[in-house]
């Protein structure tokens, strides 16, 4: 696959401001009074503003043949000529609506980009090195402070870590109210844990929607995990990773409940991958086998909904 990104030059900068409205950006200096005739940063509408701006500029061929996030733009295909023609739309589009690059920060027709903390290519997708190494470098935690720097430093790459709800466990119960600090033999090995897997270079696959999609689910009297599945040229391929704890109400379940549970979880967690299509649910819980079938019964199931009318 080939893959070009290309960043706008001070994008903000390149919408104007309504002069009626004008005004509103009023601020003084000892020269006198100013306005801004385009749009500052730091205004709470500005990023939804340019984002609806930029998804009606390319909106006939965002998700097609690109992608973009504020200023910045991903233009894909799967072959070099494809990908010149894609290019060429993108940026004469680009071009009538006036907009500038900043060429410092393009890339053209490259086999791997950068997009938001993520490599990506026709492998799969990664981890940005740059962000695994604040991981890796990640000194040993001396209170509650450092303890949620960690974990919300993990968590932005969760996906990429099966079963993350399971390793982060000793370090999340340090969070909950009334538990005092303390760093023993379960800490420290979920804190390596974390990190190994991390640093150990996990790739994932690319979502392909003609591929066979499945979704393996588990669960166990802690929490409830998934595995988003698909098999591409008869190979298997992990898209994505997904866990939760259980809240306390939750772990009071039989266990055909929790690995019910499990399963309406995972399809709303998927839910943009599989809305619309034919999937199958992998589980090793065969009692659930019979759950279209009760009748009166099982309430909480019930309560749940059948699995597939979430998804």
């Amino acid at each position: 696959m080939f893959f070009s990104s290309m960043d706008l030059r001070s994008g903000y900068w390149q919408i104007e401001i309504d002069e009626a409205d004008r005004e509103k950006t009023a601020f003084i200096t000892p020269e006198g009074l100013y306005e801004f005739k385009v749009m500052p940063f730091g205004l709470c509408n500005a990023p939804a503003t340019f984002e609806r701006m930029m998804d009606n500029l390319l909106r006939h061929f965002k998700w097609t043949m690109c992608l973009c996030y504020l200023d910045d733009i991903i233009v894909f295909s799967e072959t070099f000529e494809d990908h010149l023609i894609r290019l060429r739309l993108v940026l004469k589009c680009l071009q009538e609506a006036g907009l500038k690059l900043n060429s410092k920060k393009c890339l053209f027709a490259a086999q791997e980009v950068k997009i938001l903390g993520h490599l990506v290519s026709s492998n799969g997708v990664r981890p940005d090195p740059d962000k695994i190494k604040a991981v890796r470098n990640f000194p040993t935690p001396k209170n509650i402070h450092d303890i949620r720097s960690f974990l919300g430093l993990c968590s932005y790459f969760r996906r990429f870590i099966k079963g993350f709800c399971y390793l982060a466990e000793p370090l999340q119960s340090l969070l909950k109210s009334g538990v005092e600090f303390h760093w023993g033999p379960e800490e420290v090995e979920a804190f390596n844990s974390l990190k190994k897997a991390l640093t150990s270079d996990p790739v994932l696959g690319m979502y392909d929607e003609r591929a066979s999609t499945e979704i393996h689910t588990d669960a166990s009297g802690y929490g409830i995990g998934a595995v988003l599945v698909q098999i591409q040229n008869n190979v298997e391929k992990v898209i994505a990773y997904a866990s939760r704890t259980l809240t306390k109400a939750e772990k009071n379940y039989s266990t055909t409940e929790r690995e019910c549970l499990a399963i309406v979880w995972a399809t709303n967690k998927f839910r943009p991958y599989i809305f619309g299509k034919h999937f199958t649910v992998v589980t090793d819980h065969h009692s659930l086998c019979w759950l279209m079938n009760l009748k009166g019964s099982f309430r909480k199931a019930c309560q749940m909904g059948p699995p597939t009318s979430r998804a």
